[in-house]
């Protein structure tokens, strides 16, 4: 089984944390019965073991934090796990639908994997009676990160269906945030992400003739357009909520 994603879209950080934990995984033993863990072979997720501060979801926020983009992995070996035919355990989709991860058959939301110390992380188990090798390829040049599970063949065959969108969520208004981190008029402005339910099978049909068949359900949220504006230190204590207006307010 096999799977590749592109990541053209990503800094020089992202693109080493990338390569850095695809060092990682590669050449993972993966023995019959056994629950692989991504987090576990990817830590510890710090600068002295070779990750850099990149960009993860935290909350309504969008902000670097040390080895961020490693969804990408996440996503990548989720697919390339169902190709092969694995089961998987645990696996949780992104808060907010990623566009660079809506799946390449038809550009909808819904295959993806998030990743996030210590929780959530994607595992798989080996159902095979042999052990199972996972080899990853990172090609810089090309800008793609390709997974693959090498085995014995026991018949099966794994393949997942194009993801179906059941609902969409518009993003609605933009949101304005004062910043006493900008300087006054300044304005820094983080893009809008419109929320969907989606669902997809992951099919795998076995050497004796029969199909099992799993079904995933993601739900991604919608987050509107938000601005920090520079203001500056007084603005912003102006506007601040008094201790009787927040005690109305609850």
């Amino acid at each position: 089984g096999e799977a590749s994603t592109e990541f053209s879209h990503s800094t020089t950080a992202r693109r080493a944390n990338i390569k850095h934990g695809a060092e990682k995984l590669n050449g993972v033993l993966i023995a019959p019965g056994e629950i692989i863990s991504i987090l576990d072979h990817l830590k510890p997720f710090t600068i002295a073991d070779g990750y850099y501060p990149e960009l993860v979801i935290k909350g309504d926020e969008i902000k670097p934090e040390v080895g961020g983009g490693l969804c990408q992995l996440g996503t990548t070996s989720f697919r390339a796990a169902m190709n092969a035919g694995l089961e998987i355990t645990e696996r949780r989709n992104h808060s907010l639908a990623i566009s660079y991860y809506n799946d390449e058959t038809n550009g909808n939301p819904g295959t993806d994997a998030t990743l996030y110390n210590p929780a959530p992380d994607l595992k798989f188990k080996n159902t095979m009676s042999t052990y199972t090798l996972l080899v990853t390829t990172f090609d810089d040049e090309a800008s793609t990160i390709t997974f693959s599970f090498w085995g014995t063949d026991d018949g099966r065959e794994g393949s997942y269906e194009p993801p179906t969108v059941l609902t969409h969520t518009p993003v609605g208004a933009t949101q304005y945030k004062t910043s006493p981190d900008l300087a006054p008029g300044v304005e820094q402005c983080q893009g809008a992400f419109p929320g969907y339910t989606t669902t997809f099978n992951y099919n795998v049909k076995n050497a004796d003739g029969t199909t099992t068949t799993t079904e995933f359900f993601s739900s991604y949220r919608a987050l509107p357009k938000i601005c920090l504006v520079g203001a500056a230190i007084e603005e912003i204590s102006a506007a601040a909520p008094t201790i009787e207006t927040l005690a109305v307010a609850e």
